[in-house]
């Protein structure tokens, strides 16, 4: 609670401000000094990124069909690697569906399980994950379909480096209702 000058409120006295200042300085002074450590460790010799790191998912395409509700997208696992064929493990790759506001029904990503009685997860149109040891991230327990299918559009799953621009690698979504063929 500000301390006032006297009891009609004209605002917070210069003793309160200063009080406040004081209180505040350490926090900025840790952050300054928490982030200058945080540079020093993402610039580590040891996790600098090949010049021509490669990633494939382990299909060009991948198909499912509607479900109520909605379903895991089986099957779906990324590989990243460096120019010599050896795995790039603990890098974050960001996942993206191309069109997600368009496809929202058919395919996104969900950050987790709803606790018992809690709200559903979120739909999310991308996520970052990290490469597990052998430089591969498995999208089956985040990749959900539903009960729309996707219809004719191109829909890509696409895969790039947090904070790179470079595509590493797409690949061909949908999902499709049988009785629809008939």
């Amino acid at each position: 609670m500000p301390e006032w000058v006297d009891g009609e409120g004209r605002g917070p006295s210069r003793r309160s401000l200063l009080r406040t200042a004081g209180a505040l300085l350490p926090a900025l002074v840790l952050g300054v000094g928490g982030a200058a450590g945080t540079a020093t460790a993402a610039g580590r010799p040891d996790r600098a990124l090949p010049a021509d790191p490669r990633g494939t998912f382990s299909s060009p395409g991948y198909d499912w069909t509607v479900v109520p509700g909605s379903g895991a997208a089986s099957g779906v696992v990324f590989t990243l690697t460096g120019p010599d064929g050896r795995p790039l493990p603990g890098r974050r790759v960001r996942f993206s569906l191309s069109a997600f506001h368009t496809v929202r029904p058919s395919l996104w990503f969900e950050a987790a399980a709803a606790p018992e009685g809690g709200k559903s997860p979120e739909r999310y149109g991308y996520m970052d994950l990290d490469t597990d040891a052998r430089g591969r991230v498995a999208l089956d327990s985040r990749l959900r379909h539903g009960a729309v299918p996707t219809g004719a559009a191109g829909l890509e799953l696409r895969a790039q480096l947090v904070g790179t621009e470079t595509l590493l690698a797409t690949s061909r979504l949908s999902v499709s209702d049988p009785r629809s063929t008939r």
